[in-house]
């Protein structure tokens, strides 16, 4: 199609103008159009459901497991930290 011939202008307008009709005429075409649309449509749109989804689950998932570890850890009671300890050798540094 070859590049279009460049113009002069005396107004600014007229360059606008002329820099927007470039800009309409680059556009992509309607098969472009629809082949996005088409993409969206059958990969993207799934992929995204699926990431919100097991967002959602992992979200949910680690929250119950949370909750459950500080419930088990109101049950065990008040034990120092040296109870809690299993074969550790604890060196005192004085």
């Amino acid at each position: 199609m070859g590049t279009p011939p460049q113009f002069r202008f005396v107004t600014p307008g007229s360059a606008r103008a002329a820099e927007a009709f470039r800009r309409i005429n680059q556009q992509p075409s309607w098969v472009t159009k629809t082949a996005a649309l088409v993409f969206l449509l059958v990969i993207g749109i799934p992929v995204l459901l699926l990431i919100v989804v097991a967002t959602i689950a992992a979200t949910v998932v680690f929250g119950i497991l949370g909750l459950l570890n500080a419930l088990s850890g109101l049950f065990k009671g008040g034990r120092t930290p040296e109870a809690k300890r299993k074969n550790v050798r604890v060196i005192n540094r004085d």
